[in-house]
């Protein structure tokens, strides 16, 4: 008990600081966009608050919807127009970026706003749908308290849900782009102060395309979009909010293009102007960093293409290199232990046999890297033929026999009348159920039990080796056909190999055109590995 009270204690001196932050912060930049107001001192066509509140939510968590309510709270409660109408209008406002924040969780936003759909997810699902929460709540309670009139219900709403829609759209991403990020290049004296300077154009040529009548405020993109391209989501952002806070402060002021417009006109130029801005930034930054991001991983990906043929080539040439020594190694130690070269003294018999088993084992080791290299750099394709695969399996059973009969195995082989012809080279097939069948015996309990089992599915032949060994664990049916992988129970670890028998067997069953997967496994009854080939035409 006094732990959990230790815990609670904890997580409040933790979560209270960052409420009373949030809720003065939201209360400071609401009180300096009041002065923006367009409808009864209240309604704005820009609410950085809700940019504010939406930025907490989806670092802190929705626990800071408490001091956004607060904050929202103490905004409203001094201007009404009631009491009750004030606590409802910060509900909406605390619903509202919650609301946007849910949304943008539930499609995997990342808040480094580097993919384009983080881009367009905070513009339409935050911005533009989110924000009719708060803008139908605040303008229904206007009209109900009387504050309103019900003519006026839509024209109200319009301009609330604008300046909420622009707060987030403007703000929420200048406050993202200021969170550190680990795969952002430093920015330099040099690059600052080429950004500093790109940002003062943007306000000067904005301020004097909203200062003219005429409808030239377009003019401004392509500097917009020069900030987007250069600096990412560091120029964007700031580019973005400098534009449209001089769009929304002409609108208020009734000058430049908003000089003969309306309310709602005025709203709807702003909304459209505001949007464009938005995607000519935030997108195209997000589409830079996405091509920059998959030109980097395209790189990546040759150069490990390149090392992995490099390594295959080594592992090809030392093979080569190594197999000549063992098989001299092997042919000498067969004829010591022949007597080839006189007969050897009894205390020899038991080492030179020792030594014949140990180079034969490694001679099989270098086979494997020399096959699973071939693989790497594709160079395993054999001679081709047209092969029954009956016969294959009943000389992969021959030459299983004397182990079997050595492990008192029970191996039975199902067999269809009809010929199972396919394209391939027996060889190659034959390695591939040699190491099936010889794992099946390995990874098993006593006595053996091993089925192969030849039938026809569709356009296919399909070949099912079937155990009653340990089985394979879930996590890891995918695993085993990868190079070198072993496994990690305690109980294998005497088995010899080193881990490159399924990775060979997969690669040379889909250089036939086939697959080879893991069936079924279970610990109970064994595991079935099938391969499926297509039938020869």
């Amino acid at each position: 008990m006094v732990g959990v009270r230790g815990r609670n204690v904890s997580a409040i001196r933790t979560t209270l600081p960052r409420l009373v932050v949030v809720a003065f912060v939201y209360w400071l930049a609401a009180r300096a966009s009041l002065s923006l107001a367009l409808v009864h001192g209240q309604v704005t066509p820009i609410w950085p608050p809700t940019g504010i509140a939406l930025v907490a939510v989806l670092i802190f968590g929705r626990s800071t919807a408490i001091g956004i309510f607060v904050g929202a709270l103490a905004v409203n409660l001094p201007i009404g127009p009631t009491p009750i109408s004030a606590v409802l209008i910060a509900a909406g406002n605390t619903l509202a970026p919650v609301a946007a924040a849910e949304l943008l969780n539930r499609i995997g936003f990342r808040r480094e706003l580097d993919r384009l759909r983080d881009a367009a997810a905070i513009i339409v699902l935050a911005a533009l749908v989110a924000m009719t929460l708060s803008a139908t709540v605040g303008t229904s309670v206007l009209v109900i308290s009387g504050t309103v009139s019900l003519s006026n219900f839509w024209t109200t709403w319009a301009v609330w849900w604008t300046g909420d829609a622009m707060g987030v759209m403007l703000v929420a991403p200048f406050l993202l782009s200021l969170v550190p990020r680990s795969t952002a290049p430093a920015l330099t004296f040099a690059t600052g102060a080429q950004l500093v300077a790109l940002l003062v154009g943007i306000a000067v040529v904005t301020y004097v395309l909203f200062e003219s009548p005429l409808r030239l405020e377009y003019l401004v993109f392509p500097l917009i979009m020069v900030a987007a391209w250069r600096f990412r989501l560091r120029g964007a952002t700031p580019a973005a909010l400098i534009a449209s806070g001089l769009a929304v402060a002409s609108a208020v002021q009734g000058i430049g293009p908003f000089a003969n417009e309306d309310l709602l006109e005025k709203m709807i130029t702003l909304q459209v102007f505001n949007v464009f801005v938005a995607m000519s930034s935030f997108v195209l930054s997000a589409y830079v960093d996405a091509r920059e991001r998959a030109a980097s991983s395209r790189r990546m990906y040759e150069a490990a293409q390149a090392a992995n043929r490099a390594k295959g080539e080594f592992l090809n040439m030392a093979a080569h290199e190594l197999r000549t020594p063992i098989t001299v190694l092997s042919g000498y130690l067969s004829m010591l232990g022949e007597g080839s070269l006189g007969a050897p003294p009894p205390a020899w018999e038991t080492p030179i046999s020792i030594l014949a088993d140990k180079t034969a084992e490694l001679d099989k080791i270098v086979g494997d890297l020399l096959e699973a290299s071939r693989i790497d750099i594709n160079q395993h394709r054999a001679t081709m033929g047209v092969v029954d695969l009956r016969q294959v399996v009943t000389a992969a059973v021959a030459r299983l026999g004397a182990r079997a009969k050595l492990l008192s195995a029970d191996v039975s082989t199902e067999l269809p009348e009809e010929p199972m012809m396919v394209e391939g080279n027996d060889g190659q097939l034959g390695r591939v159920l040699d190491n099936l069948l010889n794992n099946a015996l390995t990874y098993t309990r006593r006595p053996p039990e091993v089925a192969i089992k030849v039938s026809r599915d569709g356009s296919r032949a399909v070949v099912r080796i079937e155990d009653n060994g340990i089985g394979i664990p879930r996590n890891q049916r995918e695993r085993v056909f990868e190079r070198f992988f072993r496994s990690p129970d305690p109980m294998m670890a005497k088995v010899p190999g080193v881990g490159l028998g399924l990775y060979i067997s997969r690669g040379l069953v889909e250089s036939h055109g086939g697959r080879l997967v893991v069936e079924k496994s279970d610990a109970r009854t064994g595991t079935v590995f099938a391969i499926s080939l297509p039938l020869a035409a």
